[in-house]
């Protein structure tokens, strides 16, 4: 319904006679559009009667016109809020530009078994113990698509206790109250088709966010999964398309609501340019799936991968591995080893794309590597 005279405040004086000249029905748009010199023959009000009635009527009909802030408020407010939250380790921290920003789409894709969902669920706690620190309290959605639930959950306990210890409670039981806040403040959803994820972006999320202003990271586990599975049924404009409108519902849930969304993506074989079927002259590589549209839609894109390295003597493991000597015909055992993986940027415009680092997945979690 639009606006009309009879929706602001005015002075009386001002008001008595805007309603005789107009009437208190008359639109706000409408009036807008008026020539001050035309009001002032009309309604025979002086010239900053007239230039104050012009100024609340455009108040009340463009709201952001009141937000009036300069710029050391403007750098004030951002240095007060907070733009980005830790990932729970100082060296992936480093390595991502001090942890994951708000506003803005990440995405991590890598091969099966490097750790995207760890990382994801250690995401997942470690901002709201960021959010925590400030005195102030944020909020998960996890959407998963493909792992199962009781996977999940199992090693969200097994991170959330070790998160819960490091908050030094005072007790084992006021570590429990820690941990089941921690799972308190995350939604959880599954999601199998492309169609019931069209429907979260457009109407359920933004419905939670309106409810739930605290919510400030979603994740997606994978997005991939969705449209691999219906890869048959699609031909490339749709899916292009398809993409490209999740892309954009994304851009707007950042935007709107301040917060971070993380998307797992998964590989493909990639060939070389000049490569052919029968004789390949660049070997094949691994790159992320979905393709081009939606490369265009992300802010910024990490990798993850696995390497042949390994980590010995490390505390928090309990593995180990037997080496096998060629040159000597010697077996050797390696005790308290951990696997490294290799963290590094593809691309994004706040960070430099020679950083990379080296982790490993413990019981507690994922932490980088000196190595």
């Amino acid at each position: 319904m639009p606006l009309t005279l009879n929706d602001i405040d005015l002075p009386p004086n001002v008001e008595g006679k805007l309603s005789r000249a107009y009437g208190t029905k008359y639109s706000l748009q409408k009036f807008l559009e008026f020539d001050p010199e035309q009001v002032l023959r009309t309604t025979r009000l002086s010239q900053a009667e007239i230039d104050l009635a012009f100024l609340c009527v455009a108040n009340a009909f463009y709201p952001f016109s009141r937000r009036q802030t300069t710029v050391w408020q403007m750098t004030e407010n951002e240095r007060d809020s907070i733009r980005m939250f830790s990932i729970g380790c100082p060296i992936l921290d480093q390595t991502l530009g001090g942890g994951i920003r708000l506003g803005q789409i990440t995405e991590l894709y890598g091969e099966s078994g490097c750790g995207k969902t760890q990382l994801c669920i250690q995401m997942s706690l470690e901002v709201q113990r960021t959010f925590r620190a400030r005195g102030e309290e944020a909020k998960v959605v996890y959407i998963n698509t493909e792992s199962q639930i009781e996977k999940i959950d199992k090693r969200l306990k097994h991170i959330s206790y070790y998160r819960a210890k490091a908050d030094k409670p005072f007790n084992i039981a006021d570590a429990r109250c820690l941990q089941q806040k921690f799972f308190d403040n995350i939604y959880l959803d599954i999601i199998r088709h492309y169609r019931h994820l069209e429907m979260t972006l457009i109407d359920r999320l933004p419905l939670l966010l309106s409810r739930e202003r605290n919510i400030r990271l979603i994740i997606i586990d994978s997005l991939a999964a969705l449209f691999r599975s219906e890869d048959i049924m699609f031909e490339h404009h749709t899916k292009a398309n398809t993409l490209q409108y999740f892309g954009f519902a994304m851009h707007t849930l950042c935007q709107r609501y301040n917060l971070a969304i993380i998307c797992v993506n998964q590989v493909q074989t990639q060939f070389g340019q000049n490569s052919t079927l029968s004789l390949p002259s660049q070997p094949m590589t691994l790159g992320p799936a979905l393709g081009l549209t939606w490369a265009f839609l992300v802010h910024c894109r990490v990798q993850l991968s696995k390497t042949e390295k390994v980590e010995e003597h490390h505390p928090d493991s309990q593995q180990s591995q037997v080496v096998f000597d060629e040159r000597k015909s010697t077996t050797s055992i390696k005790t308290n080893v951990v696997y490294l993986r290799s963290l590094s940027i593809d691309y994004c415009y706040h960070i430099p794309k020679t950083n990379r680092c080296n982790y490993f997945i413990v019981d507690k979690g994922v932490f980088g590597s000196q190595n």
